[in-house]
C-alpha cells in the first residue's frame, strides 16, 4: 500500500506546560471523561499503568497517554513525545506489563494537531499495513541527513519483536481531533443539566475524582476507581445541585497546613476569635470557612452567577443579624463576662441560615462572610473590640 506522508520536520522542543482546563491539568479531566463513559465493570486508573487507563471486566485495558499540545506539536513526524509515547508501550510489552493483544494504546493530544505519522500507524489495522507504514518511516529516517533526536527511539521500535511491534500499532488509536477537551464531557451532561450550571458540576466532578484518587494514594493503595460506583455519587451530587434555588459551592476545604500557616499568622478574624478566648477548633473552622466564602465570592461573581453589587447588601443583612445577636445577648447574659458574651454572639452568628439574591448558599459561605467582617472590623465579638485590637502590636 502507498503512503503520502507530509515530509515536514521540526526541531525537537522542549514539553511545554501543561494546559489547564477548569483549573485542572489534562490527566484528571481525561480519567473523569472516562469514568462517566467506561462501560459497566469497568475501572479507570490515574497515573497507575499510564497517564489514564481503563481496565474492563473482560481483562483488557486502554493505556491513554496524554499530551497538551499548546505550544508545540507531539505528534509531528520526528517529535520526541511522539516517539517516546510509542517506546513507554514497546517497553511495556517488553517487560510483560501489558499484552499487545488485550491492550489498546491511545495518544490522546488537544488541541487538535496533525501528524503523517502518527495517523498513518493509528489507521494501518493489519500487520502488512503496519510493516509497510514503518518500512516507509525507517526509509525516510535513512535520508535524512542528520538523524532527529527521536531517531534512538524510532530504531528501537524497528528492532522490537515483531509480535510486540505489529500488536502495539495494530492497536493503536490516535485521539487529536479536540480543541476543548472539557466539550465530550459537557456533550454527556447537557441532557440532564441546565447551560448555565455545566462548567460548575464538571469542574466538580473532575475534582471529586482527583480527591478520591489522591485519598487512595494518601492510603497506600492504587488509584483506580470502579466507574459505576463513581457515576452513582456523581450523580447523586448533580441532583442535589443542579437546582436553580441553590447556589452551589465548588471550593474544596483547604490543607490543615495553609489552614495552621494563617492561623497563627494572626489576621484581624483570628485575634478577634483570640479576644473571645474562642478554642483553636474555632479558629481553624473560622479560617477554612474565610477561605472558602472568599473563593466562593470570586467564583460566582466571575461566572455571572451573582451580581457583585449584591454583596453589598448581603454584608447589610448580616450586621444586622449581628445587631440583634448582641441585643439579645446583651439582655440575657449580660452579667456574662465580655469574653463569654462575645462567644455567644459568635455562635448565634455562625449558626444564621440566609439566602443570597433568594438562593440558599452553604453554611460555610455564611460563617466565612461573618468572619470576613471582623476582618474588616464592621464588626467585632468582644464589646471593646476596636480599642483591644489596636492595642494588640499595631
Amino acid at each position: 500500500m502507498g503512503h503520502d506522508f507530509l515530509n515536514v520536520e521540526i526541531k525537537p522542543t522542549k514539553h511545554s506546560a501543561p494546559g489547564q482546563y477548569l483549573g485542572f491539568a489534562l490527566q484528571p479531566v481525561r480519567a473523569f471523561y472516562h469514568l462517566l463513559t467506561a462501560p459497566k465493570g469497568a475501572k479507570v486508573a490515574l497515573e497507575l499503568q499510564d497517564d489514564v487507563s481503563v481496565h474492563y471486566a473482560d481483562g483488557s485495558v486502554c493505556l491513554e497517554q496524554t499530551k497538551s499540545a499548546l505550544k508545540q506539536n507531539p505528534i509531528s513526524d520526528w517529535d520526541e513525545d511522539l516517539w517516546k509515547a510509542f517506546d513507554n508501550w514497546r517497553v511495556m510489552l517488553d517487560a510483560g506489563q501489558c499484552q499487545a493483544a488485550s491492550a489498546t494504546f491511545r495518544l490522546y493530544v488537544t488541541p487538535a494537531k496533525k501528524g503523517a505519522f502518527a495517523e498513518a500507524l493509528s489507521a494501518a489495522a493489519s500487520d502488512e499495513e503496519v510493516d509497510a507504514t514503518l518500512a516507509v518511516i525507517k526509509a525516510k529516517l535513512d535520508k535524512k541527513k542528520t538523524p532527529p533526536a527521536s531517531a534512538a527511539k524510532v530504531l528501537a521500535l524497528l528492532d522490537a519483536p515483531k509480535d510486540h511491534r505489529h500488536g502495539l500499532f495494530r492497536n493503536f488509536e490516535l485521539e487529536a481531533e479536540a480543541d476543548d477537551p472539557l466539550e465530550s464531557i459537557r456533550d454527556r451532561l447537557r441532557p440532564s443539566i441546565a447551560e448555565a450550571h455545566i462548567d460548575i458540576i464538571v469542574r466538580s466532578g473532575i475534582g471529586q475524582a482527583k480527591q478520591a484518587m489522591d485519598r487512595l494514594i494518601q492510603r497506600g493503595e492504587k488509584p483506580i476507581l470502579d466507574a459505576e460506583a463513581f457515576r452513582r455519587d456523581f450523580h447523586a451530587f448533580i441532583r442535589q445541585n443542579n437546582l436553580p434555588g441553590l447556589l452551589a459551592s465548588l471550593s474544596e476545604s483547604p490543607d490543615d497546613t495553609l489552614i495552621a500557616g494563617i492561623a497563627a499568622a494572626r489576621p484581624v478574624f483570628v485575634r478577634q476569635l483570640e479576644l473571645i478566648e474562642a478554642t483553636e477548633e474555632d479558629r481553624l473552622r473560622a479560617v477554612s470557612d474565610y477561605l472558602r466564602a472568599s473563593a466562593d465570592k470570586a467564583d460566582w461573581a466571575e461566572r455571572g452567577e451573582i451580581f457583585s453589587g449584591s454583596l453589598d447588601g448581603w454584608d447589610e443583612d448580616l450586621l444586622k443579624k449581628y445587631g440583634i445577636a448582641k441585643g439579645d445577648v446583651a439582655d440575657l447574659h449580660g452579667e456574662k463576662s465580655a469574653a463569654i458574651q462575645g462567644r455567644l454572639i459568635y455562635r448565634q452568628c455562625a449558626q444564621h441560615v440566609a439566602p443570597l439574591e433568594g438562593r440558599a448558599v452553604p453554611s460555610h459561605f455564611v460563617h466565612g462572610s461573618f468572619n470576613d467582617l471582623a476582618d474588616r472590623r464592621r464588626l467585632g465579638w468582644h464589646g471593646d473590640y476596636l480599642t483591644l485590637l489596636e492595642g494588640d502590636g499595631e
